[in-house]
């Protein structure tokens, strides 16, 4: 994949992007024989989870007990096989429990509230008690075609993306329901919640959603296909495409390159960023790791 011209923000600076430059640290990279592209000015390589994962496809910090929950899928990810799990890592990499909690089918994102986490598993969100380690309550939808990612609002409403489906479900008030459904979402995945909006990533741009109103406006485009959807906390969203690259996407602005794992397969699936430490969590899905890095403010 050609590089082209490369752009940088320093967020918090608001330094202005440039054009017509080089990345010296990330051709370094590639002149040292190396099949991926790191973004050098940007990402640092911290570390890499042991033992292997299997089908890791989203991946979440949780603040209050600094850890991290990882999906996966552990088959195809529309088959109901009951082989599903969600793993415990530290903020380390180390898997302290790979099959922290299991008996799910082909869960995917990922959503925290309180001691709750909400799972995405097809035609289900999943929630599960934090400190129990177990399942309390699956909302189904026979209607739902694939449900993909998951955010949670202030108020605790919890957002899922139909990917098949051309819509988002939200669950309010213990009532699971299709709350917008457009033809204009076009293969909704990546959500993101910020201010009174909702954040949508489709197949070639960001929309944003309303939370009050549900109307949907365009954001971001020219993004191309997006899986995980989050910020930097400077008004910069990190995206990935599942295929292997993650970017840094901002209105009105050409996207930068982060990370290229194409060369080598490996997928870059629903990425988590950790604001108070400029980690970038990536899941590399078949390549079964997750992947850390620090990103460079």
């Amino acid at each position: 994949m050609k590089r082209g011209k490369c752009f940088f923000i320093l967020a918090g600076l608001i330094v202005l992007y440039t054009t017509g430059c080089q990345n010296p640290a990330a051709k370094k990279e590639r002149e040292a024989g190396k099949k991926v592209y790191i973004n050098g000015d940007k990402l640092e390589k911290i570390w890499v989870t042991q033992p292997a994962l299997l089908t890791p496809e989203s991946v979440l910090y949780d603040a209050q007990r600094n850890m991290i929950y990882v999906s996966n899928i552990n088959g195809k990810p529309s088959e109901k096989d009951g082989n599903g799990f969600i793993s415990l890592i530290n903020s380390e990499g180390k898997v302290v429990e790979k099959k922290w909690v299991a008996g799910l089918d082909a869960p995917k994102g990922l959503g925290i509230r309180g001691d709750t986490l909400y799972v995405s598993d097809i035609q289900s969100l999943v929630e599960i008690s934090i400190p129990e380690r177990k399942i309390l309550n699956r909302y189904t939808d026979s209607l739902a075609v694939f449900l993909n990612d998951v955010a949670v609002d202030p108020a605790g409403n919890v957002y899922v993306s139909d990917m098949g489906g051309s819509a988002v479900y939200r669950l309010h008030n213990g009532v699971f329901e299709k709350w917008v459904r457009d033809k204009r979402l076009k293969g909704p995945n990546g959500l993101y919640i910020e201010g009174g909006r909702l954040l949508a990533g489709l197949k070639d741009r960001i929309v944003s959603i309303d939370l009050q109103s549900g109307k949907i406006s365009d954001y971001i485009l020219h993004t191309g296909s997006i899986d995980g959807l989050e910020s930097d906390g400077h008004g910069i969203y990190v995206i990935s495409d599942w295929a292997g690259h993650v970017y840094l996407a901002a209105p009105g602005k050409k996207k930068i390159l982060l990370l290229d794992t194409t060369p080598i397969r490996m997928q870059a699936a629903d990425i988590d960023f950790v604001k108070t430490s400029g980690m970038l969590l990536v899941p590399t899905f078949g390549n079964n790791r997750v992947v850390a890095y620090r990103y460079k403010y």
